[in-house]
């Protein structure tokens, strides 16, 4: 995964006190930045039971004892300091390959 726009874009949203946008924007992914976000998102909306899950899913420490404001440009720093295009860690179930029914037979 990448950093995209649209990470910029749901901070964008949340700098203007626009939940709703940018909770919209990180529902559609699947990144630990992202779920930082969604965290952020769902903390700020006063929700910390469903916060907590999307902190841990992005391996940032929940607390409230931060300002939405000093994390929101916590976050931009990331951002900032990542170039567009770089990897971001992504998170989730691996897929394994479909497995081949029957026997397998070595051709030597």
């Amino acid at each position: 995964m990448t950093i995209s726009p649209a990470h910029r874009h749901a901070l964008a949203h949340l700098r203007r006190r626009e939940w709703d946008k940018a909770h919209k924007i990180v529902m559609g992914l699947r990144d630990k930045l992202a779920f930082r976000l969604h965290g952020l998102v769902h903390r700020i909306e006063g929700d910390s039971e469903n916060a907590r899950y999307w902190y841990g899913r992005a391996g940032v420490q929940f607390s409230k004892s931060r300002t939405f404001e000093s994390e929101i440009e916590e976050i931009a720093k990331v951002l900032t300091n990542r170039p567009r295009g770089a990897a971001a860690t992504r998170t989730g179930t691996r897929r394994s390959r479909p497995r081949r029914s029957g026997s397998r037979r070595s051709r030597a």
